[in-house]
């Protein structure tokens, strides 16, 4: 239980304040993507910060809590629930944790829509899907393609909009072989017991292949 409660702490702050550079020095190098917890099974390695890429994702399952009507700052109250559900369910965290948007969030940052956060299940064969405990539901997802933003340092709901036109942007270039399919999502990788300067986040955006003639 102690190290259940202590691996899953740090995701608690994941939208954390930011920091502040004081001068024209490098950032530090950021911590590995599972610094604070192991990767779900199959999963890639984090993004490099400010390099995009495309990545695949297998099929995996995951504790699921959402918010209707909420703004995109909804984390604490979602990540409670879903905190409780593992507890209870003696299920381990992992990284990272995965929070999805309403399109219309991106596209106007005042309104609101439904938010889900995702606690990743080590392994699909872990537990079964279905409800969870409270409002979670365990939810089985299929493998999955995206377009990825990697970032470094402070995370908000203007950095996410500015990932998601940088995403869009390079999507336009590349029109020829991707297109978006979905709703944009965030990864955080750290918390508090990484330095606000060595965390890593992603912006990314489903995407599928443009059918060859």
């Amino acid at each position: 239980m102690l190290r259940r409660s202590l691996l899953a702490l740090p995701f608690a702050a994941l939208t954390g304040t930011g920091w502040v550079r004081i001068s024209a020095a490098a950032p530090p190098e950021p911590k590995p993507g599972n610094a604070d917890a192991p990767f779900a099974e199959g999963w890639p390695d984090a993004t490099a910060p400010g390099k995009i890429e495309i990545k695949k994702y297998p099929a995996y399952r995951s504790a699921v809590a959402k918010a209707k009507n909420a703004s995109m700052g909804s984390d604490n109250i979602m990540f409670f629930s879903l905190f409780r559900h593992i507890t209870r369910s003696n299920v381990e965290m992992t990284s990272p944790v995965v929070n999805t948007y309403e399109p219309k969030m991106i596209e106007n940052p005042k309104a609101l829509g439904e938010v889900s956060m995702e606690f990743l299940y080590s392994s699909p064969e872990l537990g079964k899907a279905g409800k969870g405990v409270g409002a979670v539901e365990v939810v089985d997802h299929p493998p999955a393609t995206y377009v990825c933003l990697g970032v470094q340092g402070r995370m908000n709901d203007q950095l996410m909009i500015e990932g998601v036109a940088k995403l869009r942007q390079w999507l336009e270039q590349n029109k020829s072989e991707w297109v978006e399919d979905g709703m944009p999502r965030r990864l955080g990788y750290h918390g508090p017991m990484t330095p606000v300067a060595q965390r890593l986040w992603e912006v990314q955006l489903p995407v599928k292949a443009v059918a060859q003639k």
